[in-house]
């Protein structure tokens, strides 16, 4: 009986040994694959990181950009500087903008101009430097172009007209508004040889300058 027992003894070492080999493999292997799904999630998340960080931002839609028209009225430099809205199929002048009453010229911030010299608006000599731009729509008569020294907020308390001073005008003249067929959308500022216009909806209005030479 005890070569039996030996050789019993020995077939259950044999079994033990090779169990605890597939129990030691299958361990192994099973922590491998979890730290190849965990290295493929992280690569995952960092690519949907980077993916999110390289994709552009939707650029905000602004009801009433900010441009500036530049040119020049002989040697003078030209700056307006306004903010366009467009026409979105409402009645402008008489609507929008009432008759009768001082108009920033554009939307929110007040709009300015800036002469890079001396310049000659009607009989008034306008130095060389920056100004509010203000209008006056009128229903039946010529309309008012303004210059006048406000134009900044910080520093003249100016956000569109509503502290518009006339007390502060440099300059007042009348101009005729030329009436067209065509829509104008929003509203455009053009400096030309021999002055600067604005243009919305169906009406243009040509402030004349000219550049003063000594």
């Amino acid at each position: 009986m005890l070569p039996n027992y030996y050789k019993t003894k020995q077939v259950m070492i044999r079994k033990f040994t090779v169990n605890h080999v597939w129990l030691v493999l299958s361990t192994l292997l099973l922590i491998a694959a979890c730290g190849k799904a965990g290295e493929s999630g992280v690569e995952e998340q960092n690519q949907t990181e980077e993916t999110s960080a390289s994709e552009p931002e939707e650029p905000t839609q602004i009801a009433s950009p900010r441009k500036q028209a530049e040119g020049q009225i002989g040697n003078v430099s030209v700056v307006v500087d306004y903010g366009s809205p467009a026409v979105k199929g409402r009645e402008v002048w008489g609507g929008l903008e009432p008759y009768g009453k001082v108009w920033r010229a554009g939307a929110n911030e007040t709009t300015s101009i800036e002469f890079g010299g001396d310049v000659m608006i009607g009989d008034t000599k306008v130095a060389k430097g920056k100004y509010g731009f203000y209008l006056i729509p009128n229903e039946s008569s010529d309309w008012v172009a303004i210059i006048n020294t406000d134009w900044n907020r910080e520093e003249h308390g100016a956000w569109g007209a509503y502290n518009y001073t006339q007390d502060h005008d440099v300059v007042r003249v009348e101009i005729a508004p030329e009436l067209g067929e065509a829509v104008q959308e929003r509203l455009e500022c053009v400096v030309e040889s021999d002055g600067f216009s604005l243009s919305w909806e169906k009406v243009k209005i040509k402030v004349p300058v000219t550049e003063v030479v000594e």
